[in-house]
C-alpha cells in the first residue's frame, strides 16, 4: 500500500482528485499517510480529517487537501468545507466520496481497498479505477 500510494503520488498534480473507498479500518487513511508524506520535503504527521473534514498540507506539488465526508448529511456542506475551492486549487484525498459524486472532476481517479477475508491482518485487495 506504500509503495502505492507513493506511485500515485509521484505522478499526481493539481487538479487531480482522488476518491478513497472502503469499509472502516480498510486503509484509507494509512494510504493517505503515505501519499502526503512522499511530496513532503521532511515527514509530517497526517492527521486524519474524521472530526475536521479537512486537513491541507503544503507539499512540493502545491496544496494536498484531505477530506474525510462520512460525516456529512447532504452535498449542501462541501460548501461549508471548501470543497470546490480545493478541487481547483490542489490535489484533492476524498474519503467516503461517496456524497460528492456529483462534483467530481474528469481527473478524478478512485481506490477501492478491502480487507481480504480469512487473510493475515494487514491483506488487502486494491481495485483502481479511473
Amino acid at each position: 500500500m506504500i509503495d502505492l500510494a507513493r506511485e500515485i503520488a509521484a505522478s499526481s498534480r493539481v487538479g487531480d482528485v482522488i476518491g478513497l473507498k472502503g469499509t472502516l479500518g480498510a486503509g484509507k487513511s494509512f494510504f493517505a499517510k503515505n501519499f502526503i508524506n512522499f511530496l513532503q520535503e521532511k515527514e509530517t504527521e497526517v492527521l486524519s480529517p474524521t472530526f475536521n473534514l479537512v486537513y491541507s498540507y503544503d507539499t512540493k506539488k502545491g496544496e494536498v487537501f484531505h477530506f474525510d465526508l462520512y460525516r456529512l448529511k447532504s452535498a449542501e456542506e462541501l460548501e461549508n468545507i471548501g470543497f470546490f475551492d480545493a478541487l481547483q486549487s490542489g490535489i484533492c484525498l476524498i474519503e467516503w466520496p461517496e456524497i460528492a459524486a456529483d462534483f467530481l472532476t474528469k481527473n478524478y481517479r478512485e481506490i477501492e481497498i478491502k480487507i481480504v477475508a480469512n487473510a493475515d491482518e494487514e491483506a488487502r485487495e486494491i481495485s483502481l479505477f479511473s
